[in-house]
């Protein structure tokens, strides 16, 4: 039962587990673990601790008791003349910003959305809703929110425009009727966390004039997702998330969160907006990214002050269906290597679980190999559970526990059963009918 003889392709098939288990928490999820260990701050990069005068040494001390009352004298003179120097160096001309909010919600929702944005921690910002209603509604609504806001500027999309994205139309719309140097897009239905998301979202544009785009990062309300597959959909909306974050603070951007996103407004333009992409209903965000960031330009502005939450009440399980297809469907035109990075996770999930499985078999009834693999196995999902559960934590999701292996084996069955169901409808991602012939 216990006996060491054990067959070569037993050995071969524990190998397998094991170097497929390394690979898999090494490389595969790197973009996973960057989230859990470095800090999620304003900015990417890392910064300078500075050191304080409560380090000072005590031949520091002994140098400046034998100092003269003189010398004290004239550096007191010079500190003040340099700290005045400094502190007009230090006042940097903050960029003024134009919030563009696309809205599509109820007064009611809109009002609460406006109290929050009108009370940012921000010296110069402009507010532009741009409503999908039609011209009367929209000119009720600029008057009374123009009496009740001074920031706040109302517009419409223009009726006859069913051909047309209406998100990218309406950002257009309020990019080109913004005033500020950097434009910072959301939905009237998000909540804000704080009074510093402007800041937030803005700091990396003073802190590195070479940035242009700033990625933020938003989630739906997870309270109004129900059913059976609650958990389900919060496991795979956060591995999505995660890759592309994982990828912006590896120095390779390719996606982000248009509900909260920050770019320069000249960049913009320069690019020629959403002009590649019209033809299709989505892409505002992911296509429009990848095609303006690199790693020089991008940074990742994700902070507890700066994460937003998108509530879709009762239509909470229609939008996240569609904008899972409208992902799936734009992928073609990303990069390759996230989504090969993401198939192989996947896999890896299968591999580690059928090698053990399979060693275990062939060398019964002796028991030292399946003893192998179930510890190998459990380390692995344990590792792959601590990894999830961190990541969870730093974007504000479930943290959930025995469900992530489980998950994690059924997401290519879900995967395939999703884009067979939802084939038929891949066209409806055109704007255009005549992109059904090509």
């Amino acid at each position: 039962m216990f006996s060491l003889q054990i067959p070569v392709i037993s050995w071969i098939l524990l190998g397998v587990q094991i170097l497929t288990m390394l690979a898999l928490l090494i490389f595969v999820l790197r973009p996973l673990r960057i989230i859990r260990r470095l800090p999620i701050t304003c900015y990417s990069e890392p910064e300078e601790t500075e050191t304080t005068e409560e380090t000072v040494t005590e031949e520091t001390e002994e140098t400046i008791t034998e100092e003269t009352e003189e010398t004290i004298a004239e550096e007191e003179v010079e500190t003040e003349e340099t700290g005045t120097e400094e502190e007009v160096e230090t006042e940097v001309k903050v960029p003024k910003v134009s919030v563009v909010a696309y809205s599509t919600v109820n007064e009611d929702t809109l009002t609460e959305f406006l109290k929050s944005v009108c009370t940012q921690d921000y010296p110069d910002y402009e507010v532009i809703v741009v409503c999908d209603a039609s011209f009367e509604a929209s000119g009720i609504l600029s008057e009374k929110y123009g009496e009740l806001f001074k920031r706040v500027y109302v517009t419409f999309i223009p009726p006859g425009s069913h051909n047309l994205s209406r998100r990218k139309l309406a950002l257009t719309i309020g990019i080109k009727a913004s005033k500020g140097d950097v434009v910072l897009t959301t939905v009237a239905n998000a909540i804000l966390p704080s009074d510093n998301w402007i800041s937030t979202m803005v700091r990396p544009f003073i802190e590195n004039p070479s940035i242009e785009l700033s990625l933020g990062y938003s989630h739906p309300d997870y309270k109004e997702i129900t059913g059976s597959g609650k958990y389900y959909k919060e496991f795979f909306a956060l591995l999505t998330d995660t890759r592309w974050i994982g990828y912006a603070l590896m120095h390779k951007p390719y996606r982000g969160d248009g509900f909260n996103l920050a770019f320069l407004r000249e960049t913009f333009f320069r690019c020629k907006g959403y002009s590649k992409t019209m033809h299709l209903h989505s892409g505002e965000d992911d296509l429009f990214i990848n095609e303006i960031a690199d790693s020089l330009n991008t940074a990742v502005a994700i902070s507890p002050e700066s994460i937003l939450t998108i509530r879709w009440g009762e239509t909470s399980k229609r939008v996240f269906n569609l904008r899972r297809s409208q992902y799936d469907f734009t992928a073609r035109w990303l990069p390759l290597g996230p989504f090969v990075r993401a198939g192989l996770a996947s896999t890896s999930q299968w591999v580690v679980l059928l090698a053990g499985v399979a060693s275990a078999l062939i060398t019964l009834p002796n028991l030292i190999p399946a003893i192998a693999c179930a510890v190998i196995w459990l380390a692995f999902i344990i590792a792959e559970s601590v990894t999830y559960r961190k990541a969870s934590d730093k974007l504000e999701a479930t943290r959930l526990s025995w469900q992530v292996p489980l998950f994690w084996l059924i997401k290519p069955l879900n995967n395939l059963y999703f884009r067979a169901v939802h084939r038929s409808s891949r066209f409806k991602n055109f704007t255009w009918q005549r992109h059904k012939l090509s």
